[in-house]
């Protein structure tokens, strides 16, 4: 995930930005000087004066609409993320709430964190599109230090803590009302990996996402060279950076609607899940610390 972060921040997330939309808006800019020399006739037999502001305004409502439900994608997966931090906590809190903090406790606790945490970086690669170096690095460390193969599934290691706290009730560890405020807070996990999952795998309609992105194209072109015909000589410049707007707007909508995909746009999941670990495990904890500083521009 993008911040700003040091007096140069904001020029530091506009190159990154660029990154992805280079290409866009380098063929626009191909487009627009290809038919320098004949945007009066374009203007004149293309770009009648009463469509132009109809189809302008049409296309800043469906383009605001696409960005707003965008937005409201990325801010559900950081609403249930977040949700996944404190039910971590609220899962420690009640072992050691019901269970105590002797060393025979401490026993019967630490599997349970151990396998919350590992249940959170599974989590956080299933989550993405493509597996990320460091994620994918720290879950087959952790893994592998808890005696586990590479065949994980949150679904899997959600019915393991189940299991354990029905083994913990048997055994008379903890009482029904302990038994039944675990398994709150195992549901609220497992709401939250639900949430996560729907938002990762019901994407923005892909036919309404098409026409949006043709409609912008089709308005920056026709406003492009209508600034051109009647505004010289800087209407084409003035032209181009208003499609080059539009284009931005509509593909930064698209970017944002997918909150686990790219480093870019989406959620920091490694520091998400470094977080848990520190809560769960320890500051000690070779997880425990994020793979970035405070100041990096650039959080995974």
């Amino acid at each position: 995930m993008l911040r700003q972060a040091g007096h140069f921040g904001a020029i530091k997330v506009t190159g990154y930005v660029l990154r992805y939309l280079w290409d866009d808006l380098a063929f626009a800019l191909f487009i627009c000087l290809s038919t320098l020399n004949i945007n009066k006739i374009l203007s004149r037999d293309f770009a009648p004066e009463v469509i132009l502001p109809m189809l302008g305004i049409a296309v800043s409502v469906f383009t605001s609409f696409r960005n707003s439900q965008a937005y409201a994608r990325w801010w559900e997966a950081r609403s249930l993320w977040g949700r996944l931090v404190n039910q971590s906590r609220n899962l420690r809190n009640n072992l050691y709430g019901q269970l105590g903090g002797s060393e025979a406790s401490q026993a019967l606790i630490q599997p349970l964190l151990e396998r919350q945490v590992l249940l959170m970086w599974v989590l956080n690669n299933e989550l993405r599109d493509r597996p990320h170096p460091y994620a994918m690095q720290s879950l087959q460390r952790l893994a592998s230090s808890l005696g586990y193969d590479d065949a994980l599934s949150s679904q899997g290691l959600l019915m393991e803590q189940a299991l354990a706290i029905e083994g913990l009730h048997r055994s008379g560890k903890i009482s029904d009302f302990g038994r039944l405020q675990l398994l709150r807070v195992e549901d609220e996990i497992c709401n939250g990996i639900g949430g996560c999952e729907k938002v990762r795998n019901q994407p923005f309609p892909a036919s309404y996402d098409v026409f949006i992105r043709i409609s912008v194209w089709i308005f920056g072109f026709l406003l492009y060279i209508r600034m051109d015909a009647h505004y010289e000589p800087w209407g084409a410049l003035v032209g181009y950076l208003v499609m080059a707007g539009f284009i931005t707007a509509e593909r930064l909508g698209a970017y944002v609607e997918a909150p686990f995909f790219g480093p870019i746009f989406a959620l920091p999941m490694n520091r998400l899940c470094s977080i848990i670990t520190k809560g769960l495990l320890g500051a000690d904890h070779p997880l425990a610390l994020p793979p970035e500083g405070e100041r990096s521009c650039l959080w995974t």
